[in-house]
């Protein structure tokens, strides 16, 4: 491979220049010894860089694997040559050379550090850094440079502390780089809070090829390295190094460098000072513009949720009985209601909710050019409660943002992108589902084929009232697709659960097969599909709908047993989010039309509530019934006649006026959607659904704060992802079930 052989090449060279040097040329050894230890630096990342290649994880580009070579060669043989160019290095200091001021030079070569290790974090990701704007690009630039300078002076004008930060940031670059490949998403401070689910499922099914843009990342990360050790190495050899008395001083410089930086991200509102924001509908787009640092600082800024304008504690609490008095005199007070009311306290049916995995149908995409129909049961369902497209919030991955809006109702669109509650916030005094379940007497369990600490649930779910905690050490006999257990061996673990106990269960569902990527290869033949996108095989988008077909077929086994068994079921069954890919045929297929359709097409999949017995008070004609996640759980509870909460019922009468809303945007009832960042006072100006969708999406933002914030327990989660089961007296040892 060409890229194993430049680098090889590369690091024999680097090599061979070192041992020249350190072998004919004998100077102080403590510049020797570092310029050993700065060479070997560079051969590493030349020695990496040929192995990965040679495993194939490297594209094949000369021209990056050329330049890398290049510059990561010139900046071994630099190094190792350190204790000779030091005397190069003094004498353009010394009474005749052209340099006076070596600190000041020392602080010029950080400079131009900091914008390589900018270029090194930006570029692996960002291509064409000609679309960021000037100034974001010069902010960032100067707060990585800052950044870089405070640990320089802290380490005494070592130009070590300084690489390492810079080393920080270029890694930084290359998870965002994969991030983005992966999801379609970057890195947001929410992930921070995720990083041991992301841990978790990091090597399922993903491949890690450096694209050539990551190798040029790694040639400026190099400069940017050479020019961290050049400034330590002017001060050494200048005599710039201070002595004990001057330590004071350069701690003090670095602290206020440092203190700088946390005053700055601290007390400018990026938002509103800056003009940096992120769209929720094309977050990407904000980070490529905005530069990676700059987008991040401003995400971080609201992951405090902020008080809805005019928002009174009293006032919102007011609003909301009106609200619910509201749904109590039109649709709580139909005969269809207290018909299926009447009908559910008799029976109290079980509640199975299926969240699955990525599941949605891409035939939404012009067919994908491909006559790909969708997954043909769940499409033929006909006598269902209700179904529609079910809008969320998120996209490419995210699936707890997915549950934690249907559990508790509570709207993804008021806490913005890359904020992840269930990792976040403290949510022991948030009502949800499973309460409301278990206080009308259901045993409650949640299972979820997969690791208990991912996004926090086994503490989230502990406080959300579920009797079981179903994980991956429950499923280690079960049958696996891709080396992840299949959506038909959690519904075989819930007809076995409906068999064994007769009394009323809620079931939540979260399935794992579909999970990505979808570059395994790990499909058996039987299960493989064949479509033809504009005539070319895609091997990651058809292993994806394979999985989505085997789902469909699950789907309909699980369905048809369940319409046998002698006792009154319902199921919820929903996707989570769609795959990371479909963003490129919305862009190539869909060109004339308003932005908000446009993005609001990735951010569906779809929903069916369906029952093995006659639901009073309901045709079961599969009526389609389009909707949000965030009232998904209010309208399965009103729809079989279940109790409702008044906050729930305020939600219907939301949703008469606003019947979708996640973080791109929202909908009024003539079917118009609107950006999230849509100024209102243009909306309402405009007169009819326009005003009144503008206080229905304000009314909603208060009682939403009010049923999530406003109490006196805290805002933030206070247990982290693995300490629930050493914490809670109420869990056996070693497991998630309740005893």
């Amino acid at each position: 491979m060409i890229v194993t052989l430049i680098s090889g090449i590369g690091f024999i060279a680097s090599l061979v220049l070192g041992i020249r040097e350190l072998t004919t040329h004998a100077d102080e050894r403590a510049l020797r010894r570092s310029g050993i230890a700065w060479g070997v630096v560079f051969c590493v990342l030349q020695l990496f860089v040929a192995i990965w290649s040679g495993i194939g994880l490297v594209q094949q580009d000369i021209v990056s694997a050329v330049l890398f070579a290049v510059i990561t060669t010139l900046c071994a043989w630099g190094s190792f040559a350190r204790a000779r160019l030091s005397h190069l290095v003094a004498r353009q200091f010394d009474a005749e050379g052209p340099l006076r001021h070596p600190l000041a030079t020392s602080v010029i070569a950080l400079v131009f550090a900091g914008i390589f290790a900018t270029l090194a974090l930006e570029v692996p990701s960002n291509h064409d850094l000609m679309w960021m704007y000037p100034l974001c690009l010069l902010l960032e630039v100067s707060l990585l440079t800052a950044a870089m300078a405070g640990v320089f002076f802290l380490a005494q004008r070592h130009g070590a502390a300084p690489a390492i930060i810079a080393g920080m940031f270029h890694f930084v670059g290359i998870a965002e780089y994969f991030v983005i490949l992966f999801k379609s998403m970057p890195i947001q401070p929410g992930d921070l809070s995720a990083l041991s689910t992301a841990a978790a499922v990091a090597g399922t099914g993903y491949t890690y090829t450096l694209s050539a843009f990551c190798l040029f990342g790694m040639a400026f990360a190099a400069i940017s390295f050479f020019l961290c050790q050049l400034a330590g190495t002017i001060c050494a050899v200048t005599g710039a190094v201070p002595s004990r008395k001057r330590v004071g001083i350069n701690i003090l410089v670095g602290l206020l460098c440092l203190a700088g930086i946390g005053a700055h991200v601290t007390l400018i509102d990026y938002y509103n000072t800056l003009g940096i924001q992120i769209y929720t509908w094309r977050p990407l787009e904000s980070y490529y513009r905005q530069g990676f640092i700059p987008s991040f600082i401003s995400s971080a800024q609201t992951i405090i949720p902020p008080k809805p304008e005019n928002y009174d504690s009293d006032e919102t609490q007011a609003l909301l009985d009106e609200y619910a008095a509201t749904y109590d005199a039109g649709e709580g007070a139909s005969t269809e209601r207290a018909e299926a009311t009447a009908q559910f306290d008799e029976e109290q049916p079980t509640v199975i909710a299926v969240m699955n995995e990525t599941f949605s149908d891409l035939s939404i995409y012009q067919n994908l050019h491909a006559n790909y129909e969708g997954p043909q049961f769940f499409k033929s369902i006909s006598d269902a409660v209700l179904r529609g497209r079910l809008y969320v919030s998120a996209y490419g991955g995210g699936t707890a943002n997915t549950e934690f809006e249907f559990l508790t109702g509570n709207a993804m669109a008021y806490l913005g992108q890359g904020v992840y509650p269930y990792t976040i916030y403290n949510l022991t005094q948030t009502g949800n589902l499973a309460q409301q379940f278990k206080e009308l007497g259901y045993d409650t369990c949640a299972m979820h084929p997969n690791h208990a600490t991912n996004w926090n649930r086994e503490n989230v779910y502990r406080d959300f009232g579920f009797d079981e905690f179903l994980t991956i050490d429950d499923f280690q006999d079960a049958e696996k697709l891709r080396g992840m257990v299949t959506d038909a061996a959690t519904y075989d673990t819930i007809l076995d659960m409906l068999e064994e106990n007769e009394n009323p269960q809620f079931i939540f569902d979260v399935t794992m097969q579909n999970h990505s990527g979808y570059t395994t290869g790990l499909l058996p033949y039987d299960k493989q599909t064949n479509y033809l996108i504009d005539g070319t095989y895609d091997a990651e988008v058809n292993e994806y709908l394979a999985l989505i077909e085997e789902s469909d077929r699950a789907l309909e086994e699980f369905i048809n047993e369940l319409e046998q068994l002698d006792r009154k079921v319902v199921v919820v069954f929903f996707g989570d989010h769609q795959p990371f890919f479909p963003s490129e045929y919305n862009d190539a297929w869909f060109t004339n039309e308003d932005e908000a359709t446009h993005a609001e097409r990735l951010w569906q999949t779809d929903y069916v509530i369906w029952a093995n017995y006659d639901v009073a008070g309901s045709g079961q004609t599969s009526e389609e019934l389009d909707t949000s996640i965030n009232y998904l759980g209010a309208l399965l509870m009103n729809s079989i006649g279940a109790p409702l909460t008044d906050y729930q019922k305020a939600q219907l009468a939301v949703r008469d006026v606003m019947p979708a809303i996640n973080t791109t945007g929202f909908e009024d009832r003539s079917g118009t959607w609107y950006l999230a960042g849509v100024d209102e006072e243009e909306v309402a100006a405009a007169g009819g659904d326009g005003k009144d969708v503008v206080k229905a999406r304000s009314d909603l933002s208060k009682m939403q704060y009010l049923e999530l914030f406003d109490h006196d327990d805290g805002i933030f989660t206070k247990t982290t992802q693995d300490a629930a089961n050493e914490t809670d007296p109420n869990l056996d040892p070693g497991t998630t079930k309740i005893k």
